[in-house]
């Protein structure tokens, strides 16, 4: 997703904790660091995970582990004025690893999607709770 942000800012936002709950969770309890550990907690009630930090390269890139392991990879690539960021996220397990990959991706379509109206436009756009509309929510 092209967001028209330097690098720099769109990468802020996620290693944030008061930016990154703008559009994407309810909570989380740090910042994102190298070698650091945080925990994060979904603006769908219940849905959290520990998050381990493998690297955090300001303005590039974001190498997670979080559900037990499953790497999370958010890169960021220096478009003028704006910045083309990257989620990819491998090693899908369960009983329906296709199934899991295409809801990850939905998923992170509204995530990047929010992350753009927050950015660009100072509205945090609420997606998710768009798409689930009967879910309890951590944060409302």
């Amino acid at each position: 997703m092209l967001v028209r942000r330097t690098a720099a800012e769109v990468w802020e936002a996620f290693a944030d904790p008061e930016q990154i709950r703008r559009f994407w969770l309810a909570r989380s309890t740090g910042r994102l660091v190298t070698g650091g550990r945080v925990h994060w907690m979904f603006k769908v009630a219940g849905a959290e995970t520990d998050v381990e930090v493998v690297d955090a390269v300001g303005g590039e890139l974001l190498d997670l582990r979080w559900d037990d392991g499953q790497p999370l990879c958010i890169s960021f690539e220096p478009r003028g004025d704006a910045t083309l960021v990257t989620v990819r996220v491998t090693d899908f397990g369960g009983e329906n690893p296709a199934a899991n990959a295409i809801e990850s991706t939905s998923g992170f379509t509204l995530v990047l999607a929010s992350l753009k109206m927050w950015l660009e436009h100072g509205i945090e756009a609420d997606l998710m709770y768009d798409k689930f509309p009967d879910a309890t929510y951590a944060d409302r």
